[in-house]
């Protein structure tokens, strides 16, 4: 269920609260509506609050770099409903399953390498991507719902603060966002882990796992996961590295 709300703002964007996150089907399908037309919505996950499109649509995509203020040559994350609906985006080797099995749905997001066939204005002609299956109902329900992956950048101006609050990103962005879903203040205080595999440099070596930030999932935490796990041993080199950025 939903309802309207201002926010004691005079916005003439839409806003939709959630009361009930086990009864949000309205809200979900709205936003697919606005998706699917080329819109921009900021939503809740379980981390920051996200500003999205549909980004096989260039147009929107195009539309989001604008209100974002954002560098297009940088990229954007995506938000998935499920680890298979990711497998559409990139051919997960080894390792990564292990991980998309240990932390999805959840605050991590991983690097990776896209498919060959993913297009070149989603990848902004870079050589990876980054990808997550947050743990929120209302980021997978959409990608769920629009058959495919949705924008995951925070609903900010770039460099601005990370709205853990809608009404951050509500006083960013105002009326250049078609749809905000409003779902109360975020449990987290922190963005999205990210991390990437390293390939091996030969055959018979395992690989390490590079840290591009650390948020919301601790590394020790990860590190600690990784350890008791036998699939993960098989293929990690129990290094974990900072990245090169």
């Amino acid at each position: 269920m939903f309802a309207g709300s201002n926010m004691g703002t005079s916005l003439s964007a839409e806003i939709m609260r959630i009361e009930n996150m086990d009864r949000c089907d309205n809200v979900i399908e709205r936003a697919a509506e606005v998706f699917k037309a080329g819109g921009i919505v900021a939503y809740p996950t379980d981390t920051s609050y996200g500003l999205g499109c549909d980004p096989r649509n260039p147009d929107a995509l195009e539309r989001l770099i604008a209100v974002k203020r954002r560098d297009r040559r940088v990229g954007f994350p995506l938000l998935f409903a499920d680890e298979t609906q990711c497998g559409l985006y990139h051919d997960f080797q080894s390792l990564e399953r292990v991980i998309a099995r240990l932390f999805w749905p959840g605050a991590l997001t991983l690097i990776v390498e896209p498919r060959p066939d993913v297009p070149a204005h989603i990848t902004a002609g870079r050589g990876s991507i980054a990808i997550r299956v947050p743990d929120h109902i209302i980021p997978r329900g959409i990608a769920s719902k629009i058959g495919g992956p949705i924008v995951g950048t925070s609903a900010n101006r770039s460099g601005g603060p990370s709205p853990f609050n809608l009404s951050v990103a509500l006083g960013q962005l105002g009326d250049e966002v078609d749809l905000y879903i409003d779902g109360g203040p975020s449990l987290a205080h922190e963005n999205s882990t990210i991390i990437g595999v390293e390939a091996p440099e030969t055959e018979e070596d395992t690989r390490s796992i590079k840290i591009y930030r650390e948020g919301a999932l601790p590394i020790a935490q990860v590190e600690a996961d990784l350890r008791v796990d036998s699939d993960a041993m098989r293929f990690w080199s129990a290094r974990i590295i900072d990245a090169e950025i």
